[in-house]
């Protein structure tokens, strides 16, 4: 059964529908590349194949493979924007939604542990990454599911977490003497920190050794 979203898109003129397939392909031709090896193995012509595109073709996209992560990371954005706002709405705990999207954040990262490493592997080139302008039939495209995503935005953690320690310190869920930037470095830390040391490990872990963490983060600056 076809969602409003793909309604809406395959109402779109057919130049708008290939771009955000062929580019949503490559992405998920990556994904499925980094089950099996690391992306430094990673062809980019082996992409291109697999998304049934010319390797030429693939630069009319993405500049490298790279960039595909940060692509990655816009869209993981927007869906997790897309939660809290819904989160928001079904419960009066900022805090709540915090924990709720790193919970479904580690359990997508529990089953694709090399994608979160060459992540944090990025990251850690302090490269300032180029974002993507996405369009609403990519957005449509990739997420289905998630009703008005036409209109949300993202760009990682920075653009998710702040504003809603913000709100969480506003409602009195958090003391007032709270330091926002405090306490999302210490949950961008337990994010990232917990990943390097349990996910080449024991993977299947990571969902529980995060949760039990931030919630012990939580408890101490609790009112």
């Amino acid at each position: 059964m076809k969602t409003q979203n793909m309604n809406k898109f395959n109402d779109l003129p057919q130049r708008q529908k290939k771009y955000a397939k062929t580019k949503t392909s490559l992405l998920n031709a990556l994904l499925k590349e980094l089950e099996e090896k690391p992306l430094s193995e990673i062809m980019i012509k082996e992409l291109a194949k697999n998304a049934e595109v010319s390797e030429p073709t693939f630069f009319n996209y993405f500049d490298s493979k790279l960039d595909m992560l940060v692509y990655f990371i816009q869209l993981w954005s927007i869906e997790m924007n897309a939660l809290a706002q819904s989160s928001e709405l079904k419960s009066n705990s900022y805090v709540t939604t915090i924990k709720e999207i790193f919970k479904q954040t580690s359990q997508y990262i529990t089953k694709h542990p090399q994608l979160m490493l060459e992540i944090i592997a990025f990251q850690a080139q302090r490269a300032k990454p180029k974002p993507h302008t996405i369009t609403v039939a990519e957005k449509w495209l990739f997420f289905p599911n998630i009703e008005e995503v036409d209109t949300v935005e993202g760009m990682g953690l920075e653009s998710i977490l702040p504003p809603l320690i913000t709100k969480a310190i506003q409602t009195g869920e958090l003391d007032r003497s709270t330091d926002i930037e405090l306490v999302f470095l210490n949950l961008s830390s337990l994010f990232f920190g917990t990943a390097l040391l349990i996910l080449k490990k024991s993977p299947e872990t990571y969902s529980s050794y995060l949760e039990a963490q931030i919630n012990q983060l939580f408890k101490g600056l609790s009112c």
